[in-house]
């Protein structure tokens, strides 16, 4: 019994470091540091002034990415993808954070098409993701 109760303990523990940043690295939320193996081309976005910095990113589709997020605010921000406007069914959801700072967002592959992102707790911040099928060139 009491190896149960100090698993649950530290498992507690884990979780809540993670949640207030206490812990550093990779997490499903985000990564606190740029991650090694980075692409020069990631996407990048940031919140100034209660407003995304761009209104529309473009990705590859079927391929999964890291969104490089940086908010310039003092205030909690974060970014979530969903299939419309009408935000009901929530496909990526990133981890709020005070800024300044930066998150690494590693996105999940998406299908080509076109959906939205936006900042959950200012559902005013939004943008439009389209994902694209991208063609090798021919050597």
């Amino acid at each position: 019994m009491r190896t149960r109760l100090g698993a649950f303990a530290t498992l507690a523990l884990v979780v809540a470091l993670a949640g207030c940043g206490g812990i550093t690295g990779t997490s499903s939320l985000g990564y606190a540091e740029a991650p090694a193996s980075l692409e020069p081309n990631s996407p990048t976005l940031a919140a100034k002034d209660i407003a995304f910095t761009k209104a529309q990113l473009d990705v590859a589709a079927d391929t999964p990415f890291i969104l490089v997020f940086e908010n310039r605010d003092g205030v909690s921000h974060n970014v979530s993808i969903y299939p419309d406007g009408a935000a009901t069914t929530k496909l990526f959801d990133g981890v709020l954070f005070a800024g300044p700072a930066t998150r690494w967002y590693p996105v999940p592959a998406l299908a080509a098409g076109t959906y939205v992102f936006r900042c959950d707790l200012h559902p005013n911040m939004t943008g439009t993701l389209r994902v694209v099928i991208r063609w090798a060139a021919r050597g």
